[in-house]
Parts: structure tokens; sequence; C-alpha cells
């Protein structure tokens, strides 16, 4: 009888781990396919962005050579050496063809403003052209730099502490796409906007059609001296596209490379903020110091490329502000026009601002380990940490223009400061019938 029992106790207990074999041969299967569904998102995430600066920002460049600007070969390659300039390639010669349409275009809008008498209007399109003329000149001189740049950047990237997936490895790529789409369609917006209220609503027609009279006054400079023909209209509006897009550019170019100089500081203080109040050895703070100063070098290389960017950006945005604020004060022609007007400035105030603040930030993530340093145990505090606060005190990094400005936090109110002097002084000679009056635009 014991015997029967035995054996039914054993069927029992087999078909039990029968049962719990087939649930967890289930949880494995399930357990396997969302591994191999992260899996597959993980390797797509890496196919797009591997988390260097150079995968990150090459779609933006892309858009860059489509206007002249960047001409790098090797923008959409794999790693940072497929990068190389040649003077002998179709982006180097498209952009010299830029940059001398844009140079015959300026000189007849100074033809025309010298033929017409020197005020606010005549002088606003020469600095409008001026500027982008140098910032193309100093985006083909930055192009002859790109691949070493990339190069050196690249290296500091791969002794930094890696990504801990690969959601952190995008976020710089995710990040950059997304200013960059932000400021390129509300750059787009204010350009369609312009359109419309100098079409639809025309306050000074030149010619009977509407579209005519728009290309008219887009080209004016060249029919001051040619008669009218739409071709020539067309190609003055084509400029006038092309001198807005680098307009733009200038400013997003700035913002995108300080992005990429704050992260490559925020990787280093994120494994210093894990482990700054345990007693590490010497080894870890001789690395933490040499990994900052790799990065405090690539800042002042970048510093030095693109110094006269920077300065275009700071220079140009001042003028325009002020000119833009004191255009306020006169009454708007048509609603449409005040749509467009106050957006215009909106945008290019915020803008503006998004610049200072973007850039300061690379001032702002250089200064964060040494705060950091106040929380290394008394035990941990060796010779190595008391060097690394050292540099982080006495080091001024910050990108610059030219030299003459460090772009810091402060800088703010002194724009602010300055941007209210000016417009002070502007107003004690400011005419308000020439902002829109119809004559005077003709004299």
């Amino acid at each position: 009888m014991w015997h029967v029992q035995i054996s039914k106790q054993r069927r029992r207990r087999q078909q039990q781990l029968q049962q719990h074999g087939r649930a967890l041969l289930k949880r494995l299967e399930r357990h396997q396919r969302q591994r191999r569904r992260w899996a597959w998102q993980a390797t797509n995430m890496n196919d797009l962005h591997d988390g260097s600066f150079h995968a990150a920002i090459s779609p933006v460049l892309v858009i860059a050579q489509c206007f002249g600007l960047m001409p790098v070969r090797g923008v959409r390659a794999a790693t940072e050496r497929g990068l190389c300039f040649t003077r002998c390639s179709w982006r180097t010669w498209y952009s010299l063809l830029y940059i001398g349409a844009i140079s015959f275009d300026a000189l007849f809008a100074i033809n025309f403003a010298l033929h017409g008498g020197l005020d606010m209007r005549s002088v606003e399109p020469i600095v409008f052209n001026g500027s982008i003329l140098w910032a193309s000149y100093q985006f083909l001189h930055l192009a002859h730099q790109w691949p070493q740049l990339m190069w050196r950047w690249a290296r500091v990237e791969k002794h930094l502490p890696p990504y801990a997936s690969w959601k952190e490895r995008e976020q710089l790529a995710r990040r950059i796409h997304s200013v960059a789409s932000i400021l390129l369609s509300l750059s787009l917006m204010e350009h369609l906007l312009s359109i419309i209220s100098s079409v639809y609503h025309e306050v000074c027609p030149l010619r009977q059609d509407p579209v005519e009279s728009y290309l008219y006054a887009v080209s004016a400079q060249f029919f001051h001296v040619f008669p009218y023909s739409n071709w020539l209209g067309w190609l003055g509006k084509l400029l006038n596209v092309l001198l807005t897009f680098g307009w733009n550019y200038i400013d997003l170019f700035v913002i995108l490379v300080s992005i990429g100089l704050s992260h490559l500081l925020t990787r280093l203080t994120r494994q210093l903020q894990q482990l700054v109040e345990r007693p590490m050895p010497e080894k870890f703070w001789t690395y933490v110091r040499t990994r900052y100063r790799s990065i405090v070098e690539l800042i002042y290389d970048m510093d030095d490329a693109i110094s006269g960017i920077m300065f275009i950006s700071f220079g140009s945005n001042v003028y325009f502000i002020c000119l833009q604020l004191l255009k306020s004060i006169n009454e708007m022609p048509s609603t449409m026009h005040a749509v467009y007007f106050y957006f215009s400035l909106a945008f290019l105030i915020g803008r503006s601002l998004s610049v200072l603040l973007f850039v300061s930030a690379v001032h702002e993530r250089a200064r964060d380990p040494l705060r950091l340093l106040h929380l290394v145990p008394p035990s941990g505090y060796l010779s190595e940490v008391q060097r690394l606060a050292n540099e982080l005190s006495s080091d001024n990094v910050s990108l610059s223009g030219l030299r003459f400005f460090n772009v810091t936090r402060k800088l703010c109110l002194a724009v602010a400061g300055s941007i209210v002097t000016y417009e002070l002084v502007l107003i004690q000679f400011h005419e308000d019938e020439k902002s829109w009056d119809c004559q005077a635009g003709k004299q």
C-alpha cells in the first residue's frame, strides 16, 4: 500500500515540477523577448546616436551646406575620421559663390544708401549684409579647421566616463536636434509672416501686381540701377532667403557648440557627483584633473576658432534689438504688420537671450566641480584634490567674442544696460514719419 502512495507522491511532484518548469520557461521566454526588444532599441539608438558631438551636429551641418555655409566633406560620416576640407570640392566652390553673391548684394546696398541718403532705413541693409558677409568668411575659415577640432573633440569624449544607457547616449543629439528644429521653425515662421504682411497688406505699392511690388521692394538696391525684370526680382528674393538663413544660423551654430561643450563638462561632473563623498585614491583624482584639463583645452581651442562668429552674433543682435525697439514706438500701418513686427521682435530678443544663456552655461558648468570639492571627506582630501581645486578656482573657462568680452551670466545685465543707453540716445534723433512713410522711402 505504501508503494502506491509513494508512486502517487512522485507523480504529483513530477506534475508540479512540470507545471513549475512550464511557468519558468514562459517567464524566461517573456524575459528574453523583452531583452531582445530592448537590445533592438538600443542598437537602433546606437546607430542613430553614438553619443558623439560629430554625430549629433551633422544634420544641422548638412542643412547649412545647402545654404553655402561650412563646406566640410564627410559631415554624414560614421566617425570624425571621415571629415576633411578640400579647396577643389563643389561645397567650397558653392560657398565661394555664396560669399560672392553676398558681396555683390552688399555693394548695391551701399550704392543705394549713398544715393538715397544715409538714415536709419538705408543703413540697416548695409549692417545686415556686412555682418553676414563677415560671418560667411568666418565659417569658410572654420571649415578648414573643423576636421582637426572634431578629432580633438572625439579624443576628449573617448576618455570620459561611459554612458550608463542608450537614453543617456542619445541625450546630446536629442537636445541639439530639438533646439535646431525650434529655432529654424520660428525663423521660417517669421519669414513667412514678413511675406504675408508685405504682399497682402502692402502699404507702399510700387507696382500694380502685389507680387511684383514685393519683389521690387525686396530688390530695391538692384532696381535703383537696372530696370525692373522678374528674373532679377526673384534673384534678389533668393539672396534675401540665403541672407535670412545665414543670419539665423550664426546664432544657432553658437548655441549648438555651447551645448556640446557644456555636455562634456556635465558628463565629468556627473561621475564626480556620485563618488565625491567617498574617500577615493590619488589615481582617481589624477584622472578627474587630467580629464578636466583636456576639456578646458578643447574649450580654448573652440574659442579661438569661433570667437569671430561669437562677436558677430552679439554685435548684430544688439544692433537690431535697438533698431526694432526704436521702430516699436511708431504706429503700425495694419494689424498684419503689427503681428509680424512684434513676433519678429519677440523672436529676436528670445534668440539673443538664448545665445547668452547657452553660451554662459559653459562657464557655469566649468565651475560646478569646484562646488562639489567641498563635499570631499577629510580622509580623502589628498594633494591631487588641492591641485584640482586650485586649477578650478584660477581658470576663467568661458567663450568670448574676439577676446573683447567673456560670455558669462553677468554679461546679460551689461548688454541690457547698453541697449537701454543706446535706445535713449536714438530716441533723441528719432523721426516717427520716416519708418512707414512712403515718400521718405523713395527719397
